[in-house]
């Protein structure tokens, strides 16, 4: 269980790494929704990361019924 906690903080991480960095290129600042922006697409990439962490999981117990 710890492999796909660890999953998911490293999928989570990143992406919000990235979606930062290129919020900060594309985005100039300056507008009010830019901060709802970031908290909707942060939320977004938490939700994403556990669920790839939770498909990860499924497929590893598929092949282990198997």
């Amino acid at each position: 269980m710890s492999k796909y906690i660890s999953m998911f903080f490293l999928f989570a991480i990143v992406s919000v790494l990235l979606f930062f960095i290129f919020g900060s290129i594309f985005m100039g600042g300056g507008n009010p929704a830019e901060e709802a922006i970031y908290t909707f697409g942060t939320i977004i990439i938490l939700l994403l990361s556990f669920l790839i962490s939770q498909l990860y999981y499924l497929i590893d117990l598929v092949k282990k019924n198997r």
